[in-house]
């Protein structure tokens, strides 16, 4: 499991993430609290037939999760 803490509005978050086969989701919560969509992305091959970068699918939803807290998603 990945992790990512933030602090928004005086109050702490943390985003967690994990892979299930091909696809990694993760979603922001406060504490015990759902705070943000699930977002998630599945590994695929692009055009050469190399598969995209793991730490990079992981940032981008990552991030997806935490800006909708910033952005007032589920709050």
């Amino acid at each position: 499991m990945k992790t990512l803490k933030f602090k928004h509005e005086d109050k702490n978050y943390t985003v967690k993430g994990e892979w299930d086969k091909k696809t990694f989701t993760a979603q922001a919560w406060q504490g015990k609290k759902e705070a943000s969509a699930a977002y998630s992305v599945q590994k695929e091959k692009i055009k050469d037939g190399t598969l995209a970068d793991d730490e990079a699918l992981e940032t981008v939803v990552m991030e997806a999760a935490k800006n909708d807290v910033l952005n007032g998603g589920d709050e």
